[in-house]
């Protein structure tokens, strides 16, 4: 799939309006490592409408390989702890993220990076938040999902009691809002 579109030589425009669900590309593929409840709770998530996310670029690998994808968790969803199979660099664009690896919590600006194979987690702030990734020289990657400690599992269906109703009530993250003209 290739997007954007060349207004000169070398230069390439990638349209927020454009980009097609991640869901409806070869850009990711998930994986697991993780015990079957896991995924299990991972797959109740997903079906509770917890997230929208989006391919807004990816540059053939002639042109670097760069990759940036657009994600949006709605409020409260906790991220299970997972890893990917390439470096990955991030940017929270909006809301917030509380119980970053613990204790960190993450605003608009603030950035992190993630070593290929190196497990991480979060949950979003009680606004959702917007988060940029960016991967590069790599066609794909790979979302392997990993083990949780004991009450993440609960937390994640707790949240799914609390929040569902709402989540889908969100069908469009705020910056699509704001791109809508």
């Amino acid at each position: 799939m290739e997007l954007g579109k060349e207004v000169s030589p070398g230069v390439r425009v990638y349209r927020a309006a454009d980009a097609p669900m991640l869901s409806d590309t070869d850009a990711t593929s998930t994986d697991c490592e993780a015990a079957p409840e896991v995924m299990e709770v991972a797959m109740k998530l997903a079906g509770a409408d917890c997230s929208i996310n989006k391919l807004l670029a990816k540059a053939p690998i002639e042109e670097g390989g760069l990759t940036v994808l657009y994600l949006y968790f709605k409020p409260n969803f906790p991220l299970f702890p997972h890893k990917h199979d390439v470096n990955s660099m991030y940017a929270v664009i909006g809301g917030s993220i509380v119980d970053f690896m613990g204790d960190v919590v993450l605003r608009p600006g603030d950035c992190w990076s993630v070593k290929k194979g190196n497990p991480y987690q979060y949950c979003a702030g009680p606004d959702g938040v917007e988060v940029l990734e960016l991967f590069a020289g790599q066609e794909h990657v790979k979302i392997i999902m990993t083990d949780t400690a004991g009450d993440r599992l609960e937390a994640a269906q707790e949240a799914v009691r609390k929040n569902e109703d709402a989540w889908k009530l969100l069908t469009e993250g705020p910056l699509f809002k704001a791109n809508r003209g």
